[in-house]
């Protein structure tokens, strides 16, 4: 079964009370250099996990760094998150999930990718 690996807006987190229940009620966990935030809840879209990358501005002042990094976040996710999907189909859940990069220097992609895949596989195993 072939799986088209796209990011739509659908799947991203971008609900200021969705965002805002996340990080108030939901568990996180750091893995490597990045700190997941989690919540099982029903979405207002019919996706299995709706996602958000955010990077400290007190790390990376400048704004060309912050969406360096941003746009590395999503394009690893994107075509990791397919297990994840699954998994949650499986289980009949929605999640909302928030990765925030810890590191004070910009990785290479390759980097990067592998700290989502462990950290997917992190999320996977608390579910």
């Amino acid at each position: 079964m072939f799986e088209r690996a796209t990011l739509s807006k659908s799947e991203r987190l971008s609900r200021e009370q969705l965002i805002a229940s996340l990080f108030e009620a939901g568990q996180s966990f750091l893995s490597s250099s990045l700190i997941v935030y989690y919540k099982v809840n029903p979405l207002p879209e019919p996706v299995p996990a709706q996602f958000l990358a955010s990077v400290s501005k007190r790390k990376f002042p400048r704004a060309v760094d912050r969406n360096t990094v941003k746009r590395r976040l999503k394009e690893a996710y994107r075509l990791n998150k397919h297990p994840l999907y699954q998994h949650l189909m499986t289980k009949n859940l929605q999640l909302s999930v928030a990765f925030i990069y810890n590191d004070k220097k910009i990785t290479s992609f390759n980097d990067i990718e592998s700290k989502i895949k462990v950290a997917l596989s992190e999320l996977i195993k608390r579910l």
